[in-house]
């Protein structure tokens, strides 16, 4: 066969034919060399390289795509590009630990980038003495079930416990991994939970880094990280101690990972169910759309099996202890959208005047995760997580009954970090990565790389916003040394008997069972004994 470069007749630029490398190898970003056959991809007619995407070596570097990857020539039906490995082809996969550790250090770097600005807003912008109220009751609440889960739940059967009956209402995982790291660390220390979502976020940095790299390019990864590590929103909440980062680590973890270890992105995304209720709907939207990929049949089981198996142990576990295998699911339906528990009677002028807002977002995202599904785009399962979840929460929180809780200052909070960093990854495989195609002057010019310098800085602007919930004249926050004289307080005058806890205070839960020798077990809530 010829292999000789030729003229394309529409880009005038010279390529080799593909079909001449049918048996030749070709190494992925992340070192594995992957021998190929000639065997076509079935009905279209088309060789495994010219179906297999933009990243394919076969395809010289003076070959010309079009927006998804297909070769602009006449002489083949253009390739809709898909995620790999996405054709029924025959694979014998070899390792290159020299591309392996380049990626390692890479990934290294970027979660140093990441963990720097995290870990001075806590110990230096901010005080560590403090908790920040926008997030302050709900990690302290975490904390406690977490507290009374390892002191007397899993002494009991595997148990969660809690003084006002939410020990299953966010999901399981959760408590259960922070009874592990207090056993381990022998302290009950709520930084211990601030540590856990800080390492949390900024590995989710890593894999949107890698998954960047991976579909879109080096640069588009680069821009990726640096703009969502920099960014002041989600600076200021991974640090909360609440689970959002370690649910959206098992999905991002799940995506990086699928297809070529499916059976283990099935079981991440299960984890990620068991953090969150939404990440359940999340994850369960994830495989289904997986199911129709073009993936090979064994990687679909893989996957299926991999998210089914531990659903369906967790869900037989709920069942035996809440009596409702979907307990999350329903309690939150139930208690946020349906309105069961908002204490507002009715909608404020600034909720009904957000509700458009909110409305129009939701529609935006729906639109987005359908285009996904129709289209496949490389990437295709990021963008649905992206779409997906922006969507819910703009939908949950505008046309339900949860309106009636939302307050403007949402916007900064835990609710929309990953909508800002789906953003923003959007920013950048446009500015980054789809301009400089299409346009050569953009390419010429360097002006992705202007713009997301430009658009670094504009988003600092943000700071003033997030530094206003730190001034004590706006609002009080909570003294970790408050606590601690409180406890200290307590355990001068304790003599014996129980300690009842006030409804809804679980900081003063944290002040007996962290500062003082009281046991757990002599400790009970006035609104609930479990």
């Amino acid at each position: 066969m010829d292999d000789t470069p030729k003229k394309g007749p529409q880009s005038g630029k010279e390529y080799r034919d593909p079909r001449s490398r049918e048996q030749g190898h070709q190494q992925d970003l992340d070192g594995h060399s992957v021998q190929r056959n000639s065997r076509t991809t079935g009905d279209r007619g088309l060789t495994p390289w010219e179906a297999y995407g933009p990243d394919s070596s076969a395809r010289g570097p003076s070959a010309k795509y079009d927006s998804v990857g297909g070769l602009e020539s006449p002489s083949y039906e253009r390739a809709n590009w898909v995620p790999e490995p996405t054709v029924e082809i025959e694979e014998e996969e070899s390792i290159d630990w020299s591309a392996v550790g380049v990626t390692a250090l890479m990934a290294l770097g970027v979660f140093l980038l990441a963990l720097v600005p995290r870990l001075i807003f806590m110990y230096v912008v901010t005080d560590p003495n403090t908790l920040i109220p926008s997030w302050s009751n709900d990690t302290w609440h975490r904390w406690q079930i977490a507290y009374f889960s390892k002191e007397i739940g899993l002494a009991n059967g595997l148990r969660l416990w809690d003084l006002k009956g939410m020990e299953y209402f966010w999901g399981a995982l959760h408590p259960f991994l922070l009874a592990g790291l207090f056993g381990v660390f022998g302290s009950v220390d709520v930084m211990i939970l601030r540590w856990l979502t800080l390492i949390a976020g900024a590995l989710n940095i890593v894999f949107l880094f890698l998954i960047a790299r991976r579909f879109w390019g080096l640069k588009v990864g680069i821009a990726v990280a640096l703009l969502i590590s920099l960014n002041p929103i989600v600076i200021f909440n991974d640090p909360s101690g609440m689970v959002e980062p370690i649910g959206f680590l098992f999905l991002l973890a799940g995506i990086y990972l699928y297809p070529r270890r499916a059976g283990w992105a099935g079981i991440l995304w299960a984890l990620a169910a068991m953090s969150r209720a939404e990440a359940w709907l999340l994850s369960a939207g994830l495989v289904a759309v997986a199911m129709f990929g073009k993936e090979k049949l064994n990687r679909k089981l893989s996957l299926g099996f991999g998210w089914l198996l531990p659903i369906l142990v967790y869900m037989k576990y709920l069942l035996d202890r809440t009596g409702n295998a979907i307990y999350p699911i329903y309690w939150n339906f139930l208690a946020n959208a349906a309105g069961e528990w908002e204490y507002r009677e009715e909608f404020t002028d600034y909720q009904l005047a957000a509700r458009p807002i909110f409305a129009v977002l939701f529609f935006i995202c729906l639109a987005g995760a359908v285009w996904v599904f129709l289209k496949r785009p490389k990437g295709y399962l990021l963008y649905l997580l992206g779409f997906a979840s922006s969507g819910f929460i703009t939908g949950f929180i505008g046309l339900t009954f949860y309106l009636k809780s939302y307050e403007p200052w949402f916007w900064l909070t835990r609710f929309f970090v990953f909508p800002y960093m789906f953003l923003l990854l959007l920013a950048a495989v446009f500015l980054v990565g789809w301009l400089p195609d299409k346009i050569k002057l953009w390419r010429t010019l360097g002006a992705g790389t202007f713009c997301v310098f430009l658009l670094l800085v504009a988003t600092q602007l943000t700071w003033p916003a997030v530094l206003a919930d730190l001034n004590e004249e706006y609002t009080s926050i909570t003294s970790i040394v408050g606590l601690q004289t409180q406890g200290e307080f307590i355990e001068e005058r304790y003599e014996a008997g129980t300690v009842l806890i006030p409804e809804g205070v679980p900081q003063f839960t944290y002040a007996v069972g962290r500062y003082t020798s009281i046991p757990a077990t002599n400790i009970l809530g006035q609104m609930y004994g479990p």
